[in-house]
């Protein structure tokens, strides 16, 4: 959408943007937004994207098309902590300043229900992001194929700080909370019962293993290491 739809905001287009928009609504209630900005830069009556910056990420808005619908999803980094959608400009910037406030998130969810909480916010929000997630792949009906190599590499103990995921078969292992770009331990099962083992941020740190007891050794001794060492 590249302009502001008269029929469905009115009240956008009355001030020019979503950003001015959110930032007058905020005013008139007395709400405190900080600093609201945008995706783009455009001309006015083109803004229709929004974001407000809080301490646990972006609060982000966009304008719906077809219907009257801001939508909004809330991201730190990588990591989405919920998602919704609203046809309430007001509501919209009550969830924006509360989030922004600090806000916990299970108080967040009740108070504003067109927002739908991700899996492990609250995990998350109580520091326990990676025994969440070790609990998820170790018990969700969809990796029960993955899961006789997950409980191995779980109940050796020296990979429970890092964080797991499961990605086209491959156990990837974030040292970061599986932020982009972080360094990550890979157990990928191959045919006959092979498995490669790679470390991302060592070059030449692949391997492969002929079976899951080696793999988890050389995991290892590949995490061990400095990550600066070629």
């Amino acid at each position: 959408m590249n302009e502001i739809n008269p029929e469905l905001y009115p009240d956008v287009l009355e001030q020019g943007s979503l950003v001015s928009a959110m930032t007058a609504a905020a005013r008139e209630h007395g709400l405190d937004l900080g600093s609201v900005c945008s995706q783009s830069e455009v001309a006015p009556g083109l803004l229709t994207t929004a974001e407000v910056d809080s301490s646990r990420g972006r609060f982000m808005v966009w304008l719906g098309g077809q219907s009257r619908t801001f939508f909004v999803g809330i991201q730190e980094r990588r990591f989405i902590w919920a998602e919704g959608a609203t046809d309430s400009l007001n509501a919209l910037v009550a969830a924006a300043a509360a989030w922004r406030d600090g806000m916990r998130v299970g108080d967040f969810a009740k108070k504003f229900p067109f927002m739908t909480l991700t899996r492990l916010a609250r995990d998350r929000e109580a520091g326990n992001s990676i025994p969440a997630q070790w609990n998820w792949l170790l018990t969700a009906d969809t990796f029960e194929e993955e899961r006789p190599m997950v409980k191995i590499v779980h109940s050796d103990g020296r990979f429970t700080a890092l964080f797991p995921n499961l990605s086209h078969g491959t156990l990837r292992l974030s040292t970061n909370l599986g932020v982009q770009g972080a360094r990550e331990i890979h157990i990928c099962p191959l045919d006959e019962g092979l498995y490669r083992v790679e470390d991302t941020q060592q070059a030449g740190s692949r391997s492969t293993a002929s079976s899951l007891t080696e793999a988890v050794e050389i995991a290892a001794r590949f995490l061990s290491r400095d990550p600066k060492e070629a």
